[in-house]
């Protein structure tokens, strides 16, 4: 093969272009080619196979090159290579690689480098590396690096710049490659491969290596195979519980419909129902030997019951509110167990049990942690010894207990964190704990030299490097931590947000890992594998349960809980059992979602709505808070096996009666059961049919036994426990269903002696095997020995560490010292009520206990406000520099011109969120929520998530009661300041659309004074003059107006900028939160009363008199002088003055003022404030139109104020109080203003109204009425 310079190829072919023996004949195609002859041999040319394509890309790559060449010539140019810039430039311009000219004709011609830099003075020197700087970013969306962040040009594979989704595409793993072993360990996987190795494979690897490792062995694309067994609708209201038995083999769920249900895990049958409870369930717990349940509640009492026959145990009664959270210790001191309990109350009780009897101590070793009324003791967690406990409360502060000397005791105060800590959680060595908070961080807190320390992990934090894609960043104001939890390995810790992102850290370093995106709605739920730590499964309000990928941070599997006609289940709870094999959801309406590997062929034997017959039935209770089925009077756990009936209450066949424990040999005709009428006329279940061989002594048994309940059915009523409340039906009509079907049902299902003997050996949840009982409790031993010995280690380390400080003088003192004393520095607490807490503890005997029983030292109270849902919702102060602030009214869309039109702002248009855990009638409904409710009530009705429900009159929130928190109704009540309906000048009574002087001095001194007495936690950072520039004094308008429950009552103010020439709006805001307190001057003063003040050009000498307390003062202007030398134009407290007695002297006490001067000091009210008329003439015309009023049936419920002794929570809840007579009697004394204040406080009628009840009751709509017919009038 010839080639000619410039010329196509030749192909010499031998003997006259023959080819030779055993070689083959070239031919070509596509273009011409020809032979010509030379000396005798042939030539056949073939000339390039060329396209008009590659023409082109040869010229564009050409075109590429000479910029190329360009750019590195001005890079070098301006770097320190001058002389390799020189010659660069002479060699690229001799071999004209630079970009070509083009002249008028179209020809080219070589370029010069001068030409080209005048030509392009775009291009800067560092062109060419702005360009090297942003291919990396640019290639990271499309084609990720294994490490984020790492940006090189030279790199190579995935980390490489020329690589592609082809390059990068998932490494063949083969099976063989496992059969080896790597240093004496299995071999380590590629780092991104495709499909796992074959299962044949790696099994018969396994057994020529003899060892595997977890991930070769199970992929996690294993748990793409995970399905929904089956969803079980078998609770009537929110199941906000579930947990597994330590074996696996039984589920239980705890619901609002105050049921326990124990279930089978391997095919969904019903076992057992565990009543007693008369509030929502709020937490369980299983024991660490799989003998006992305990159930918390919000009836403030815990129940215990034994597994094995489900027979109750014990009611323990320690706690004056709700439980919170329930947890058994997994420490082991021969056979000394505890469970603790947390409760709203602010409490934490320490049960003592015995493993061998079962018995329960009758007096819990207890500690009340509440420094302030309203704190709560919401979680907790064991270490995995058992030897600390941590509680997360809503005062901000995590506290630690050991149990190292045998009782527990508290050893450390962290109040590290800035708002309420709502999630913690030990690890799984037990060393170590992570805490969750509402601040919007997590902190994994370790033990060093006595210490604990900690990591800081911040919800705001990004992958560094990495494209992060904003989920709700412009949504949500302050990122907040719902839920944390370690993998099985303690590696990584993984927390919830509520910008719906779930994020994976370091655990050791705190560094952010992975970020994980796919829930619509807030993460409540994170449940890690028992044994897989790559494998998390979570779950969340938007009814998706996501099975997630923790090493490669990817979704593996999800789930959508879909219903039917009903729009999407809200997740509330997840458990994964012990095995692995199984995991269980909870939902919104009631259902139970199991999951598992493969066939679900045993779950298509059970019915889709599983309830007994009995669940629903009244009970009556003893002394001891036991109960008895009230129609059978027996124990509920040894009645006779229930019927199945679905959610209306209708028997299900006889295949489904036989799934009933205690069921399974019956004959067909016991199967089928009687069915009686209810009072409204349904069908229900009365018993099974007669047995043909039944005893004629239990006939007989049964008829003297109802002839005897109906002589003393007067005394048996009076015992009845109610029935659970109705809330959360699930449909309207199912009111009829399975809970009224016990209505006036016969008694025909006494158990005779011989079936309760054959009854109390049935076994429903199996004990762990004495091998594996023995096992873990040898493995817990040792973690606890581990635990106490770190504990003193560390002490110890403490200790010297300590002694080498003091030697070298500069002695510091323990953390825990340093915690406790600041805490009694910042929590120390005063109030203007000045009622010691410990005068309300002796009233209760539960709390009577010795300080070496646990109790912590009493603390006086102070404000902590009780409306739940504010706390959910709000930080402890406003964000006082914005416009649009949360804390103002809701009416606080005041307008620039609603002074002139007199048009007050209208009610907004939000919907209100409910939450339908609401109790069963206005009077016996102050139930305190629990913390999973409180965590979720935000999704209670959101995007129709929950089915319609049909509700009596109820409260919209969980309220508590005032008994449960120690606390009097007096200590609730507002203030004389917010509910006088006298117009005074001193203190000042904000009023919508008043213009007002702000004095920043007077601000400053309120905030001062606050922290000083410790009454509110104030964080001074977030104060007006911090993010705003104040004036000395500033003309504001007040544009919105809203009160806060709590010690004492707040005002939250919204103050709007006002021009005074104009007295127009200029557009800025901010907002303050305040009470009236002594002591501390006004610091918002009526713009009419300065003025007049200020007309007087008060002078040194001059004498006066002031209006202190409804008193007349007399005193002398002494000098003038600034209050402060920082403010020196500031007019705040200006006048120095001297006083002297009351006037008149002789009197020897203080002079009321007369109604005459009372009426001189009132506001004059301006020109249009009250339309058209006068003052005078509108107020007397509105107090007719209410005495007309109060003569309708429909204003009955607001004519006079609300009977606190009947309804003891309504101030809990209702913080501005008011009702047709309080208006009237300020309309009589002048107290408004103007006409939009009056209407503003109208409004407030219904507002209340729906803030007590629930929403869609006849009350609201009847307030909505009397306030729409006031509304109307005024106008």
């Amino acid at each position: 093969l010839e080639r000619h310079a410039g010329s196509p190829f030749r192909l010499c072919c031998v003997n006259g272009g023959a080819a030779l023996p055993g070689e083959q004949t070239l031919t070509t195609t596509g273009q011409p080619s020809d032979t010509r002859f030379q000396n005798g041999h042939a030539r056949l040319l073939l000339y390039p196979h060329t396209t008009p394509n590659m023409a082109a890309e040869r010229k564009h790559v050409a075109q590429l090159k000479s910029e190329l060449y360009f750019l590195i010539a001005r890079f070098l140019e301006a770097g320190p290579c001058q002389d390799a810039a020189e010659t660069l430039i002479r060699e690229v311009q001799e071999k004209e690689l630079l970009p070509k000219r083009t002249d008028w004709t179209g020809k080219e011609h070589p370029g010069s480098y001068e030409n080209l830099v005048k030509l392009y003075k775009h291009i800067s020197s560092d062109h060419l590396l702005q360009l090297c700087e942003r291919v990396s970013p640019l290639l990271e969306r499309e084609v990720p690096a294994s490490v984020p962040g790492v940006n090189s040009l030279l790199g190579t594979g995935r980390q490489s710049v020329l690589r592609t989704n082809k390059s990068c595409k998932h490494v063949v793993w083969k099976g063989s490659a496992l059969a080896a072993l790597h240093c004496g360990r299995p071999p380590e996987p590629p780092v991104i491969y495709g499909s796992p190795p074959n299962i044949v494979e790696t099994l018969y690897s396994r057994r020529l290596n003899g060892s595997y490792r977890l991930g070769q062995l199970v992929p996690t694309a294993v748990y793409q195979h995970m399905k929904m067994h089956k969803r079980i609708l078998g609770h009537l209201s929110s199941v906000y519980c579930i947990t597994f038995d330590r074996t696996g083999r039984r589920i239980f769920t705890g619901s609002d419909d105050c049921l326990v249900k124990i279930w089978a895990t391997d095919d969904g049958r019903l076992l057992a129902t565990l009543r007693g409870h008369a509030a929502e369930i709020s937490d369980m717990a299983v024991s660490f030997e799989n003998t006992l349940l305990a159930a918390g509640s919000c009836d403030k009492m815990i129940r215990v019951w034994c597994l094995q026959t489900c027979a109750p145990l014990a009611v323990l009664e320690g706690h004056a509110a709700s439980i919170t959270s329930l947890q058994f210790s997994p420490l082991c001191s021969g056979s000394k167990r505890f469970l603790s309990s947390t409760g709203a109350d602010g409490t934490i009780c320490f049960w003592q049990w015995d493993a061998c009897t079962l018995k329960f101590g009758q007096r819990p070793s207890k500690f009340i942690e509440r420094p302030r009324p309203g704190v709560q003791m919401i979680c907790s967690s064991f270490s995995a010894g058992g030897m600390f406990l941590a509680t997360g409360s809503t005062d901000h502060i995590i506290r630690v207990y050991y149990f190292g000397g045998g009782q527990p005791e508290k050893i450390s105060e962290l109040e590290s964190h800035t708002d309420k800590v709502d999630s913690i959680q030990f690890s799984h060595s037990g060393d170590r704990f992570v805490s969750g908070s509402r601040d919007g961080t997590a902190r994994i807190w370790q033990l060093q030299q006595q210490d604990w320390r900690s990591i800081l992990l911040d919800m705001a934090s990004k992958l560094p490097g990495k494209y992060n894609p904003p989920p709700l960043e412009d949504k949500v104001t302050k990122l907040k931590v719902t839920m944390v939890a370690w993998d099985c390995n303690d590696s990584t810790v993984i927390t919830a947000a509520n910008n719906l992102t779930l994020k994976v850290w370091n655990s050791y370093t705190g560094n952010l890992i992975h970020v994980l995106m796919g829930h619509e709605d807030e993460v409540f739920v994170l449940e890690p594998h028992p044994f897989d730590s790559r494998v998390l499964f979570s779950a969340g309000h938007d009814g998706n349960a996501i099975v997630w990928d923790l090493t490669r941070g990817v979704k593996i599997r999800s789930y959508f809980n879909m219903i039917e006609g009903q729009g999407h289940g809200a997740v509330f709870d997840c458990k994964c059992s012990p095995d692995g094999q199984h995991f269980a959801c909870t939902d919104s309406h009631g259902h139970l979602l199991i999951f598992g590997f493969g066939s679900s062929s045993r779950f298509d034997k059970i019915a889709d709505q599983m309830f007994f017959h009995t669940d629903y039935r009244p009970l009556i209770r003893d002394a001891h808070n036991f109960v008895l089925d009230e129609q059978t009077q027996q124990a509920p756990h040894l009645m006779p096996p229930p019927f199945l009936v679905d959610v209306d209450g209708n028997p299900h066949p006889p295949r489904y009666q036989r799934l009933v424990p205690g069921r399974e040999d019956c004959r067909e005709e016991q199967l089928i059961p009687q069915m009686g009428l209810t009072s409204s006329g349904l069908n229900q279940v009365v018993s099974q049919q007669a047995a043909e061989g039944s005893s004629p002594l239990d006939s007989m048994i049964q008829r003297l036994q109802q002839e005897q309940d109906q002589r003393l059915g007067s005394d048996t009523r009076t015992n009845r426990v109610s029935s659970p409340p109705n809330v959360g039906l699930r449909r309207s009509g199912q009111i009829e269903g399975v809970r009224q079907m016990h209505s006036n049902a016969p008694r025909s299902e006494i158990a005779t002696e011989r079936d309760l003997v054959a009854w109390s050996r049935r076994v429903l949840v199996p004990e762990l095997s004495p091998a594996v009982a023995s096992k873990q409790e040898i493995w817990r031993t040792a973690k606890g020995e581990e635990e106490i010995n770190i504990y003193r280690s560390e002490r110890r380390r403490r200790s010297l560490h300590s002694q080498y400080l003091r030697e070298n003088r500069h002695a510091i003192e323990s953390s825990s010292e340093e915690g406790r004393r600041h805490q009694g520095n910042q929590h120390n607490y005063h109030t203007r009520l000045a009622v010691e807490e410990t005068s309300r503890q002796s009233e209760t005997n539960e709390e009577e206990y010795s300080a070496s029983e646990g109790e912590t030292e009493a603390r006086p109270p102070s404000r902590e406000s009780s409306d739940e849902e504010k706390e959910e919702t709000k930080e402890p102060w406003p964000d006082e520099n914005s416009s649009s602030s949360d804390y103002s009214s809701d009416y606080s869309d005041w307008t620039a011109d609603a002074g002139i039109n007199l048009e007050p702002p209208k009610k907004t248009s939000v919907k209100k969120k409910k939450n339908k855990n609401a109790s069963s009638s206005e009077e016996d409904g102050e139930k305190k929520k629990d913390l999973k409710k409180e965590r979720r009530k935000e999704k209670m009705d959101k995007d129709g998530a929950l089915p319609k429900k049909k509700k009596p009159k109820e409260k919209r929130k969980r309220i508590p009661e005032l008994q449960n928190q120690g606390l009097t109704l007096e200590e609730w009540l507002p203030s004389p300041w917010i509910t006088d309906t006298v117009p005074r000048r001193c203190p000042f009574a904000p009023q919508m659309g008043d213009e007002v002087y702000y004095f920043r001095q007077g601000h400053e001194a309120y905030v001062e004074m606050a922290k000083k007495n410790k009454i509110l936690s104030i964080n001074p950072k977030k104060q007006p003059w911090h993010k705003l520039e104040l004036r000395e004094q500033e003309l504001l308008k007040i544009v919105g107006i809203k009160y806060e429950v709590g010690l004492p009552t707040l005002c939250c103010v919204k103050l709007a900028f006002l021009d005074p020439d104009t007295g127009k709006l200029t557009g800025g805001s901010f907002s303050i939160k305040y009470h009236d307190m002594p002591d501390v001057i006004d610091f918002l003063v009526l713009r009419q009363q300065f003025d007049n003040a200020r007309q007087r050009n008060w002078m040194i000498g001059d004498r006066f008199r002031a209006v202190i307390d409804d008193a007349w003062w007399f005193g002398t202007i002494e000098s003038q002088e600034p209050f402060q030398a920082e403010y020196p134009d500031s007019l705040f407290q200006c006048y120095n003055v001297w006083s002297v007695l009351f006037f008149p002297e002789e009197l020897g006490l203080s002079m009321p003022l007369t109604e005459q001067e009372q009426k001189a000091l009132l506001y004059k009210s301006l020109e249009g404030e009250w339309g058209s008329r006068t003052r005078n003439q509108e107020c007397e015309r509105i107090i007719k139109g209410i005495n007309q009023l109060c003569t309708l049936d429909v204003a009955v419920p607001f004519e006079l104020p609300v009977d606190l002794q009947a309804y003891p929570t309504y101030c809990t809840v209702v913080a501005y109080v008011t009702d047709l007579s309080t208006i009237r009697q300020r309309l009589a004394n002048r107290f408004y203003r103007r006409m939009s204040s009056l209407m503003w406080e109208v409004r407030y009628i219904e507002h209340n109204a729906q803030t007590f009840n629930e929403p869609g009751a006849f009350i609201v709509k009847t307030a909505k009425f009397v306030s729409d017919l006031m509304l109307q009038f005024i106008k």
